[in-house]
């Protein structure tokens, strides 16, 4: 399961809009918390797909700009818990490029579709320990305390 407070999910979906008609992304940032992932925070990132044009279907982000995210998220006392991004116009679901991308086990995948330029549903994912497939997880928003 993770964790997305709405003023979070807010901002990942307003990221998605900007990025429309291609691909945004950025990092999760947060805990495991027994064995969930809770996000307290994003970091957007610039998706660096060489092709412009396949940047509809795929995104990149800078290994140097990870590290960078990752040190500061350390600093922070956060570590990095997964990865978001936009599939615009399509579903939310995890594609096989997604799938053969995919790094790390135990990192929540959020993907959020936006169609027409306005976001709509997100759905999150995890990577089997063998990389071979993933499996949804359930996403529980969280309100700010009153």
């Amino acid at each position: 399961m993770i964790t997305i407070p709405e003023q979070i999910q807010t901002e990942i979906n307003a990221h998605g809009e900007a990025a429309y008609p291609y691909e945004g992304c950025g990092l999760l940032l947060g805990q495991m918390v027994a064995g969930n992932n809770v996000v307290e925070a994003i970091k957007i990132m610039a998706n660096v797909w060489p092709d412009e044009e396949e940047k509809r279907v795929r995104f990149r982000i800078d290994e140097k700009e990870w590290v960078t995210a990752e040190l500061a998220a350390m600093m922070e006392g956060q570590d990095i818990i997964g990865v978001f991004h936009s599939h615009p116009d399509h579903p939310p679901i995890a594609s096989p490029r997604d799938l053969a991308w995919a790094a790390f086990s135990g990192y929540s995948y959020v993907i959020t579709a936006v169609r027409n330029g306005t976001a709509e549903e997100s759905r999150s994912w995890q990577l089997n320990a063998e990389r071979t497939d993933f499996t949804e997880e359930a996403i529980t928003a969280t309100r700010p305390q009153q």
